[in-house]
């Protein structure tokens, strides 16, 4: 084989050599790409449901909490409203005195608190009721009430206080539940 035989032959077994290692980097390029997308793809993946859970769960806390604050602002416009009905029945109860109707319900409280205090000694009772009621008990009346109702009390100190506002005061708590169970239902 002469000099420039041997030389083409190294020539050619170095291109070749050289073509072999290009396709053998090509191929490791490939693969390479091939692995760093896939793992972008399980990244990607992972990223997006990580931020969908934290998206879900914040949705749930938000959700959670404007229920709370919806119960919160029910409560609170449930008591306005209860004690805005409280208030004008006060109100109505203060204005109730002076007519047949008013007198009478005065004379049940009265006679309601003499049987509880048989030994009365004074009766209180409105103003607008004394003349109509004052005649019926033989003790010493006396006309300083705001409400109607009475009361009566003896010389020791024991008094039944059977005014509107004290009967109120005690049904109202259970009207009060009463009412709001009517709420409820409506």
């Amino acid at each position: 084989m002469t000099l420039r035989d041997l030389l083409t032959a190294l020539e050619e077994e170095g291109t070749a050599e050289h073509e072999k290692a290009q396709r053998d980097r090509r191929r490791q390029a490939a693969q390479i790409i091939a692995e760093a997308r896939e793992h972008a793809d399980r990244a990607r993946s992972d990223a997006l449901a990580t931020a969908e859970a934290a998206a879900r769960q914040e949705a749930q806390t938000t959700l959670a909490a404007a229920h709370a604050g919806a119960r919160r602002a029910s409560r609170t416009a449930r008591e306005d409203a209860l004690e805005r009905v409280h208030d004008l029945v006060v109100e109505r109860l203060l204005e109730l005195h002076g007519n047949p109707a008013a007198t009478l319900a005065a004379g049940a409280c009265l006679d309601e608190a003499l049987a509880a205090l048989p030994d009365a000694t004074t009766v209180h009772l409105h103003s607008a009721d004394v003349e109509m009621l004052g005649s019926r008990v033989s003790v010493r009346v006396v006309a300083d009430l705001t409400t109607g109702g009475a009361i009566v009390e003896d010389d020791v100190g024991r008094y039944i206080d059977n005014t509107y506002l004290t009967r109120l005061a005690s049904v109202w708590p259970d009207a009060r539940v009463r009412l709001s169970r009517h709420w409820d239902q409506a």
